[in-house]
């Protein structure tokens, strides 16, 4: 089983990485991270200060992995659809957060795109806020 997670550091792939993180272990699964070149290097970059490099997060999650860094694009989408097509992915995990309406009508939305056209299960994960 292949499971893919969209990756840019942010809170919201970071509440998707630790629940990719425990899918990937319980169904003994292989995670693919396609990690977007959002800052210089994306396997070193640790995402939320004092946290690790993913890279070195991901070898000591014990999880089988494999670490894609791909370029930044207008539409995230078109890599995630790719990939679920060409490794034959079985799920996918990405994490959202909260838009208004506006915000998804003018802005777009790679989770709702890849949420419509992923011939997969699609898994959206928000991060944990604080007092609720």
């Amino acid at each position: 089983m292949k499971i893919l997670l969209g990756y840019v550091p942010s809170p919201t792939s970071e509440a998707a990485l630790e629940y990719a993180l425990e899918e990937a272990r319980t169904k003994d699964a292989t995670l693919v991270v396609l990690a977007s070149e959002r800052s210089d290097d994306p396997r070193k970059n640790a995402g939320d200060a004092g946290r690790e490099p993913l890279h070195e997060r991901l070898e000591a999650s014990g999880v089988h992995f494999e670490l894609r860094v791909v370029p930044r694009r207008d539409d995230a989408a078109d890599d995630i659809l790719q990939t679920i097509d060409n490794e034959k992915i079985d799920q996918v995990v990405l994490g959202v957060r909260r838009r208004t309406p506006i915000g998804k009508m003018l802005l777009g939305s790679t989770a709702q795109r890849v949420i419509m056209e992923a011939p997969c299960p699609v898994v959206c994960v928000k991060p944990k806020t604080r007092g609720r």
